[in-house]
C-alpha cells in the first residue's frame, strides 16, 4: 500500500534519524576508545619521565653524599636535601601514574628500596665508595626503575598500536556512514519523485490537457495517498462534466423532440380550425386539443425557468401556514380527469396537517409527482396517495403501479435533465421535474425520496416538517438550501 505523504515524511525522517543515530553511536565508541588509549599512552610517558628524575635525583644524592663525606662542605649536605626531596617528589609522581597491577608492585618495590636507600644513608650504614665510584646502594632502585621505565614503553606502544586500530576503525566507519547517509537520501529523493513529483506532474499534465467535449486522458491515480485523492477527485469531477455534457444534449434533443410534437399539434389544428369547414364537436375537440397542448408548453417552460431561477438562487418563498391535507385533496381533483384508466386512491388524517410552505410551489411538487404517477404508468392502474405523520412533520407517499425505476438509477433521476433509461425512448419528457421537485423540498425543510422496483412501479415520499427554521414572510431558495446543506 502507498503511504501518504505524512507517513512518507515521517518514515524518511525515522530512516536518516536512525542512520545518523547510529553513526554517532558508534563514532562515540571509536572516539570514546582512542581517547582512553590516548590517555594510557599520556600516562605512560608521565611515569616514564617520572622514573627517570628519579634516577636522575637518586644518582645526584649519591654523587653529594660522596663529596660530603669527603670535604665535609655543607653545600654538598644542603644539595643532599634538594636532591632527597626531588626523589621523593618524583616517586610521588610515579605512584600517581601508575596503569595496572604489574606495574603497580614493581612501584611499590621501588618506594620501599629508596625508603631503605634513605634510610641507609641517614644512619651512615656502609662502606663509602669513592667520588667517582657509583654507589653500590643504588643498584637495585636503578635497575628497579629501568624495568619500571621499560614496562610503561611497552605499555604505550600497543595502547599506540590499538589506537592506530581504532583510527582505521574510524576511518572505515566514517566511510560507511557517509555512504549510508548518501544512500538514504538517495532513497528519500527517489521515494519523493515517485510519490510526489511524477504524480504532480502527471495531474499537471491532465488538468492542462483537459477541454469539456474533447477526448481525455483520466489522471493517473499514484502516488502519495493525498495525490491519488486528487487525482480520484479530478477524475470523478470530469466524469460528472462529461455526464452533465451528455445531459444537456440529451435535454435540448428532449426540448426539440417535445416542442416539436406540441407545436406540429398546434400547427394542424390551427389549420383545421382556420378553413371553417370543421363541425362544432370537431372544432370543440381541436380547442381542447390546443388548449391541452399549449398547457404542456407552459408546464415545460415553466420548469426550465423554475430550474434556471434555482440554480441562480433567485426563486423566493411565501411562507405561510397551510393545510398540507388541503393542498393534497386539490393536487387529486385536478389530476382526476386526467385519465379514465387511472383510479386515485386518497387516504388523509381526520384532522388537519398544518405546516408552514409556499402553497405554490408545494402545489407545483405535487402536481409533478401526481402528473408522474399517471404518466409512467402507461397501462393504468390505481395510484395511491397517502398523508401519514412523519418526525417533526408530514409525509405525502404517491405509489402507482407502473414500469418502475431501476436500482442503478434511483438516484439519478433527480438530477437535472436525467431521466430512467428504460422510459427515455417511450414517455415524454426533459428531466427537469423531479429535480425542481426536490429542490423545493430541500429548500422548505424537508425532502423527497423513491423506492421503486421495476415492472412493479414507484412510491415517492415527499417530507414536509410542521415549521421551517426560516423567519418571515419570504425566503430566497437559495438561502434555504444553504441552510439546509443541499448539494
Amino acid at each position: 500500500m502507498t503511504p501518504s505523504l505524512r507517513e512518507q515524511r515521517a518514515a524518511s525522517a525515522v530512516l536518516l534519524g536512525l542512520v545518523t543515530l547510529v553513526t554517532a553511536s558508534a563514532l562515540i565508541v571509536v572516539t570514546t576508545w582512542m581517547g582512553r588509549d590516548i590517555e594510557r599512552v599520556w600516562e605512560a610517558s608521565e611515569s616514564v619521565r617520572a622514573a627517570e628524575e628519579l634516577e636522575i635525583a637518586l644518582l645526584l644524592h649519591g654523587r653529594e653524599r660522596r663529596l660530603l663525606e669527603v670535604t665535609g662542605a655543607s653545600e654538598h649536605a644542603r644539595a643532599m636535601r634538594e636532591a632527597e626531596s626531588q626523589a621523593r617528589y618524583w616517586l610521588q609522581q610515579a605512584s600517581g601514574h601508575v596503569g595496572g597491577a604489574s606495574e603497580a608492585l614493581l612501584m611499590e618495590e621501588v618506594r620501599r628500596e629508596v625508603e631503605a636507600y634513605f634510610t641507609r644513608g641517614g644512619a651512615g650504614a656502609g662502606a663509602t665508595p669513592s667520588p667517582g665510584a657509583p654507589d653500590p646502594s643504588l643498584g637495585p632502585i636503578l635497575e628497579l626503575t629501568e624495568r619500571l621505565v621499560s614496562l610503561n614503553i611497552n605499555d604505550a606502544q600497543d595502547r599506540l598500536v590499538e589506537a592506530r586500530a581504532w583510527d582505521r576503525r574510524a576511518n572505515i566507519l566514517g566511510s560507511l556512514a557517509v555512504l549510508v547517509l548518501l544512500t538514504g537520501v538517495g532513497v528519500v529523493l527517489w521515494a519523493e519523485r515517485r510519490l510526489v513529483y511524477r504524480p504532480v506532474a502527471a495531474l499537471r499534465q491532465a488538468l492542462v490537457s483537459f477541454h469539456l467535449g474533447a477526448s481525455w486522458t483520466p489522471a493517473p491515480e499514484v502516488g502519495a495517498a493525498e495525490l491519488r485523492d486528487i487525482a480520484r477527485a479530478f477524475n470523478e469531477m470530469i466524469a460528472r462534466l462529461e455526464r452533465q455534457r451528455e445531459a444537456q444534449v440529451s435535454f435540448l434533443a428532449g426540448v426539440a423532440h417535445d416542442l416539436r410534437n406540441p407545436i406540429q399539434a398546434l400547427k394542424l389544428a390551427a389549420g383545421g380550425a382556420g378553413s371553417g369547414l370543421l363541425p362544432p364537436e370537431r372544432a370543440q375537440q381541436r380547442l381542447a386539443l390546443v388548449e391541452r397542448q399549449v398547457e404542456r408548453l407552459g408546464r415545460m417552460v415553466d420548469d426550465l425557468l423554475d430550474t434556471t431561477r434555482i440554480e441562480a438562487g433567485q426563486l423566493e418563498l411565501h411562507l405561510e401556514e397551510h393545510d398540507l391535507t388541503q393542498l393534497v385533496r386539490e393536487a387529486v381533483e385536478l389530476h382526476r380527469p386526467m385519465s379514465a384508466r387511472h383510479v386515485l386512491e386518497l387516504q388523509v388524517p381526520e384532522h388537519p396537517a398544518p405546516t408552514r410552505c409556499d402553497a405554490t410551489r408545494i402545489s407545483q411538487v405535487l402536481n409533478n409527482l401526481l402528473s408522474n404517477a399517471i404518466k409512467y404508468s402507461p397501462e393504468g392502474g390505481a395510484v395511491r396517495i397517502r398523508v401519514m405523520p412523519a418526525d417533526d412533520g408530514y409525509c405525502v407517499a404517491v405509489t402507482d403501479t407502473g414500469v418502475g425505476i431501476p436500482s442503478s438509477e434511483l438516484q439519478s433521476i433527480f438530477e437535472p435533465f436525467r431521466r430512467s433509461s428504460s422510459t427515455r425512448g417511450s414517455i415524454p419528457g426533459v428531466g427537469l421535474g423531479l429535480a425542481v421537485a426536490r429542490k423545493l423540498l430541500a429548500a422548505h425543510g424537508g425532502s423527497l425520496d423513491v423506492e421503486s422496483e421495476p415492472g412493479r412501479g414507484s412510491t415517492f415520499y415527499a417530507k414536509l416538517p410542521v415549521t421551517t427554521g426560516t423567519s418571515g414572510s419570504n425566503s430566497s431558495l437559495k438561502t434555504a438550501e444553504e441552510t439546509q446543506g443541499v448539494p
